[in-house]
């Protein structure tokens, strides 16, 4: 979806006027851009540390002049291009729809009937490609954009500049890794059949929601790519074959474009094609016609302002309402990425905080236990009164300041826990508006109020786990396991809540004997004190559970959140 254009952005580049983000990619920004004679293009532009290697300039210049002469209906035609200027870009066609990636993301994987035309339609496209003697190189879900009269291929062939530049080999990769061919991820020769490949790991991606090869660290996931066999469970069966010989890892053994065609036309439904009328579900169709609305609209010109200078073409106000100045990336994330982690969650200062005050409760859980068990072996060992006496004192002494440990801790976490409690609800609201049970101030107030605080987190939880579940399972929630252990936990430490801020040497009993005119005591552990040893050990586990929910909880929604804005 296209964003006002930001502070510092080109508003003109060689006869084209710009509007509007389309998004970035490893290469550069992506405009929206308009001609003279009112034709809407995609503008890319190169970012200025590729603009200023001169041998990523030639390659680039060589790939753009190949990409030109580049036809046919599943692609989007490059259009024009200046390589020379001051940064470089080229212009294609503008195809008012989303993106596979942005598809599946938003709307969960597509049918087989959809998938077949998909497939049908970049087989076709690739094809085109392949005779124009060039090869795709980075066929992913990202660059293949959904239009009312089928997919669209978009990138082809630039890539092989980025991989040229020797300095921008790695981010290049971040993006494509699981959707490269095994002789590509190993830097060797590329042909045809490596498009091929990743057109396979495309059809999975459609049909499934996920990458055959999985996710993770770049170096995790080209090494499933080049030595494991992929993951294909969930396509459906007449699919399965057809993707696992696109998948072969010898790029002799794989299907050509001719029979990958042939096998998915007949997999599409009859009059199911783009030609037939809609080939995509319901919702997906609006999603395009929607955009090609907006395109439509929000550039129009309207007549000349009352100065009788140019005409306007900014967009209008309610476009700058609904769409409000996208943020840059923040340079942490760049960072991360470029590392092959995750992005961070908007969460991330709370989820550090939960983390410390969690390991400095579970430290101080551990000490008293041990405290305990030292002074267990002493119980029952009779001692004159003074050394009794002192040896009590100095068990009061540390577990007085273990206490006063404990109640800092544990105030620091309830504040931490509900300032990121209340943040990762406002984000799965986000994730999915107005779908989730009560107003988001309950992910505060919900802990405090008495006997609904044993069910009424836990159905926010709930939501908040569902909301932020990986696409591709069709608007399922992904495994709860650990969201339900961490529940169940927190259960029992509630109910026994009371007896952790208890003094445990309270607690103990006192015998004493006289024996040769001298006092002699021993204490002994009553049944009080070894449940306050219990409760401290079981919150050992629930520190490290909770810990674990809140880190698989902020990965899936950043990840989620990452997915959405690309």
């Amino acid at each position: 979806m296209a964003n006002l254009l930001r502070d510092g952005d080109p508003t003109q580049l060689g006869p084209y006027r710009l509007h509007a983000r389309l998004g970035e990619g490893g290469m550069g920004q992506v405009f929206l851009g308009r001609s003279p004679g009112g034709r809407l293009v995609a503008v890319k532009v190169v970012r200025p540390q590729l603009a200023d290697d001169a041998h990523f300039r030639r390659r680039f210049a060589a790939e753009v002049d190949a990409a030109r002469k580049v036809g046919g209906f599943y692609t989007a035609q490059v259009v024009d291009a200046d390589t020379d200027a001051t940064p470089p870009w080229l212009a294609s066609a503008y195809i008012p729809g989303p993106s596979l990636h942005q598809a599946v993301h938003d709307h969960g994987p597509l049918p087989l009937a959809s998938v077949a035309v998909l497939g049908a339609g970049l087989a076709e496209g690739l094809a085109a490609v392949h005779a124009c003697e060039v090869v795709h190189r980075d066929l992913k879900p990202a660059n293949v954009i959904l239009a009312e009269d089928g997919p669209r291929l978009i990138d082809f062939g630039i890539a092989r500049a980025l991989d040229a530049t020797s300095h921008t080999q790695t981010s290049a990769v971040l993006g494509t890794a699981a959707y490269m061919s095994p002789e590509q991820a190993a830097g060797q020769q590329v042909g045809p059949a490596s498009d091929v490949f990743s057109l396979g790991c495309v059809l999975a991606f459609a049909a499934s929601g996920r990458s055959p090869f999985g996710e993770g660290p770049v170096h995790a996931v080209v090494f499933r790519v080049v030595h494991t066999e992929p993951d294909l469970s969930g396509l459906p069966a007449p699919l399965a074959g057809l993707v696992a010989a696109c998948l072969a890892k010898d790029p002799a053994a794989r299907p050509g474009l001719e029979q990958v065609l042939g096998h998915l036309t007949a997999l599409a439904s009859p009059g199911g094609g783009p030609g037939h009328g809609a080939w995509l579900p319901e919702a997906l169709t609006h999603v395009i016609a929607q955009r090609r609305t907006l395109a439509l609209t929000a550039f129009e010109q309207p007549a000349a302002g009352a100065d009788g200078g140019a005409p306007r073409t900014t967009a209008p106000s309610q476009l700058r309402a609904a769409q409000p100045r996208a943020a840059q990336p923040l340079l942490a994330d760049e960072r991360r990425r470029m590392r092959g982690a995750g992005p961070l969650h908007p969460a991330a200062a709370y989820q550090i905080a939960v983390y410390v005050m969690l390991a400095l409760l579970g430290l101080i859980s551990v000490s008293v236990v041990i405290h305990q068990l030292v002074a267990f072996d002493d119980a029952g060992r009779m001692r004159l009164s003074e050394i009794y006496w002192d040896i009590d004192d100095s068990n009061e002494e540390i577990s007085l300041i273990m206490l006063v440990a404990q109640i800092v801790s544990g105030v620091g976490l309830v504040a931490c826990w509900l300032l990121w409690f209340h943040r990762v609800r406002a984000v799965a609201e986000q994730l999915a508006p107005g779908r989730l049970r009560y107003r988001p101030s309950m992910a505060v107030f919900g802990w405090f109020i008495p006997i609904a605080n044993f069910w009424l987190p836990k159905q926010i939880a709930d939501d908040v786990w569902h909301a932020s579940s990986p696409p591709g399972r069709g608007g399922g929630m992904a495994p709860a396991g650990l969201l339900h252990t961490w529940w169940a936990l927190w259960l029992v430490t509630l109910l026994t809540w009371p007896l952790f801020w208890l003094d445990w040497t309270d607690f103990l009993s006192t015998d004493s004997d006289e024996i040769d005119g001298e006092t002699y005591r021993a204490y002994e552990f009553a049944q009080e004190t070894w449940a306050i040893l219990a409760v401290h050990v079981l919150a050992v586990p629930a520190v490290i559970v909770t810990a674990w929910y809140v880190r698989r909880l902020s990965v899936m929604q950043a990840a989620k959140l990452s997915g959405a804005n690309r």
